[in-house]
């Protein structure tokens, strides 16, 4: 009997070792992104070889912390992968109380008790920096001024900045590909080609991207520099492409006087026939 005991309990310890063991282990990567006066978040990208190479691990519960101390971790939140493998968590007051003097902060986020894959945590740990963008006009040549800070407000040096232009399908790289902040932390495009833009105003953006130290970073500036453009849109006409609210006039009215025309005639010979059976009825 103490033998069965034994067994049973040792089984009961092991189960939970051979469930590990059958779930699928997962690749978690972690990146750090701040929008300067609008948001910073956490990008996180879940795969796992599957039988068909490497897939997205979809619809995977990640918890999501910030360590502020040694041993001990602040809750955030918890946010699940899209059918892409990927989710967008973001960060509201996050460096309030938590962030230390030197301005690092880390995060750490977690796969727990998920029924297909096995527990796994991935930490990321970042500096806080602040990049600060402006339009200036020298000799008649407007130019793109960013300067790079860390948390104290002292200069980062030899940091890569790129400069783009918002459009539609994708943004449009401006000058170099790269340009590295001199011993200010500063770095001066010219913006040499007038471009086209609605109302004259042309959205840049300057982006120190996936950097180790300080993950990605982008500032946003508009300036009402560019050749304004005329909007030809006929969304507000009546088209043949509009939405059925901008339909045509003509497109409403000969359609209706059509089947007004094939269904009169129709309405009145039943009219007809119901008087001629009600004048037999009286015969």
């Amino acid at each position: 009997m103490k033998l069965i005991l034994k067994i049973s309990v040792l089984m009961l310890l092991l189960t939970p070792a051979f469930g590990q063991a059958n779930k699928i282990k997962a690749r978690v990567s972690v990146q750090y992104s701040k929008i300067m006066n609008q948001e910073s978040l956490i990008r996180i990208e879940a795969k796992y070889k599957g039988e068909n190479g490497i897939e997205p691990a979809t619809l995977v519960e990640f918890r999501v912390y910030q360590r502020i101390a040694e041993d001990s971790l602040l809750q955030l939140g918890t946010i699940a992968t899209n059918h892409s493998g990927i989710a967008t968590f973001p960060l509201a007051n996050h460096k309030d109380s938590t962030t230390s003097l030197s301005g690092n902060f880390s995060f750490m986020v977690k796969i727990e008790n998920n029924p297909k894959f096995s527990d796994a945590e991935t930490e990321l740990t970042i500096s806080d920096a602040n990049l600060v963008a402006r339009l200036e006009t020298v000799d008649s040549v407007n130019q793109i001024m960013a300067t790079l800070t860390d948390a104290s407000g002292q200069p980062v040096v030899a940091q890569p900045l790129r400069v783009q232009l918002q459009r539609m399908f994708g943004p449009l790289s401006i000058g170099e590909e790269s340009y590295e902040t001199d011993e200010n932390g500063t770095v001066t495009v010219p913006i040499e080609e007038p471009m086209p833009g609605i109302n004259g105003v042309l959205t840049f953006e300057v982006v120190l991207n996936e950097s180790d130290e300080y993950g990605t970073v982008k500032a946003i500036i508009d300036a009402p520099i560019g050749l304004p453009v005329a909007d030809h849109s006929t969304f507000d006409k009546r088209t043949m492409w509009s939405p059925p609210s901008k339909t045509p006039y003509y497109l409403l009215i000969f359609p209706n006087l059509i089947i007004l025309g094939v269904w009169v005639p129709i309405l009145m010979l039943i009219i007809n026939l119901f008087r001629i059976s009600r004048a037999k009825t009286d015969l």
